[in-house]
């Protein structure tokens, strides 16, 4: 596990584009490894919005109003992202919605960890969510607010998890 990089926590909302509901970004949260937040925006995907998926993702029409473009965005969320160690659950997905090559990145994956998975009893399961991770390893509930996840809320838990999984390496 990289360590000895800064590490920056990353969570992304996703709505459905066109008529075969593709995803496309609609939110970018990043978190330092103290929790403060260091990006949140509503980014404007490119492509006709077919399927806000409010009740996972949060967001809303009235979010899109002021939202950040695409391109500009994903600029932005890059430049913080370079040479960190990127923190988050089943980041591939995050990954293909910023249209960018994961590979190029140093990654820790609280979806893959089977340390985790272990320390919270989970190691029989096939796929663990980060709801789940949370509130076994965190005490803590995410993801159950009627009006959506909140991306902030998710790369907190996230940073807060690969922390944990740190400490458990260690031992």
């Amino acid at each position: 596990m990289a360590s000895s990089m800064e590490a920056v926590a990353m969570d992304c909302e996703m709505v459905g584009l066109g008529p075969s509901r593709e995803s496309g970004l609609a939110r970018c949260s990043l978190v330092d490894s103290q929790g403060s937040v260091l990006y949140d925006k509503f980014i404007r995907p490119e492509g006709e919005i077919t399927d806000y998926r409010s009740r996972v993702s949060g967001i809303t029409p009235q979010h899109m109003e002021r939202a950040t473009p695409f391109a500009v965005a994903r600029l932005e969320i890059l430049q913080l992202l370079k040479g960190k160690l990127v923190v988050g659950h089943d980041l591939k997905h995050d990954f293909e919605a910023l249209k960018e090559d994961m590979s190029k990145y140093s990654i820790y994956d609280t979806a893959t960890d089977r340390l985790l998975w272990y320390a919270a009893n989970l190691q029989h399961c096939k796929r663990v969510s980060l709801r789940v991770l949370s509130e076994r390893l965190l005490r803590r509930s995410i993801q159950n607010s009627l009006s959506g996840h909140s991306s902030v809320e998710d790369a907190k838990a996230t940073m807060e998890l690969y922390q944990l999984s740190r400490k458990l390496h260690r031992r």
